[in-house]
């Protein structure tokens, strides 16, 4: 099963407490838009003071 993580446009896991997702190979793709979506909205909302925008966001398989 893929392991995803959501990188910030720095490099760096977006969120720091461990945080992966573990799906099946055929849910990869609707994970990692969720990834792409929801988790990395928030994250930008929260660093937007440093200029992040959540396309800037990507999703490696861990």
């Amino acid at each position: 099963m893929p392991e995803l993580r959501l990188v910030d446009p720095n490099g760096y896991d977006a969120v720091t407490d461990g945080y992966l997702v573990v799906v099946a190979p055929e849910e990869a793709e609707a994970a990692s838009a969720r990834l792409r979506t929801e988790v990395a909205e928030r994250h930008a909302a929260e660093h937007a003071y440093a200029g992040y925008c959540p396309r800037d966001y990507r999703v490696q398989a861990a």
